[in-house]
């Protein structure tokens, strides 16, 4: 987990790691770019079906129907295909008709569907409900997928092993997420 006041670089630095940015100068080792998936805290909503919006950004990929409502069950969201006629295949405006935080778990059902072994995620669960999130980030350590995550809320550190802290003046500590929870607000370093 990367933990930090707004401005010290946090998104700069999971967007270099997730292979998004390329701007800068040095050396960044990372994972080859088919094994990670990056989730911003604003999903990007295509213009197609719901069956279109959960297989995005890997639409060539055939998924049974089944897989599809299980996953939209997983992020609680099997609403969306109960609602009309058509269910999957439903085309609607999702950027305006979803609110964020259903916008951002419908990003967690395309993380369940492509099953990365890396996940990048900017505030990606900024706008959920504290529930709604240990129930999605306990389904991504149950399928092993390794998390980096970006985040302001003080129990989002209980689904990390370290956090890394990053003050404004560029230093930074890497301690266990078991340390950092430990520590009252105010005496968080740096």
């Amino acid at each position: 987990m990367i933990v930090g006041e707004s401005g010290v670089g946090k998104s700069s630095l999971v967007r270099s790691l997730a292979g998004l940015w390329p701007f800068g100068s040095g050396r960044v080792l990372r994972p080859q770019q088919q094994d990670v998936m990056f989730l911003p805290q604003q999903p990007y909503m295509i213009l197609g079906s719901l069956r279109e919006q959960l297989l995005y950004p890997k639409m060539e990929h055939s998924v049974e129907n089944e897989r599809l409502l299980e996953v939209l069950k997983q992020v609680n969201l099997p609403q969306l295909a109960e609602r009309g006629s058509t269910g999957l295949d439903r085309l609607e405006e999702w950027a305006q008709m979803l609110s964020v935080g259903e916008q951002q778990r419908l990003a967690f059902a395309r993380l369940l569907l492509a099953q990365p072994t890396y996940a990048v995620l900017d505030e990606a669960t900024s706008a959920l409900d504290l529930e709604n999130e240990r129930v999605l980030y306990e389904r991504l350590n149950q399928l092993r997928i390794a998390v980096m995550s970006v985040g302001h809320k003080p129990g989002l550190a209980a689904f990390h092993q370290r956090v890394l802290a990053i003050a404004n003046d560029q230093t930074w500590t890497l301690q266990s997420a078991q340390t950092y929870q430990a520590q009252s607000p105010e005496n968080r370093k740096p």
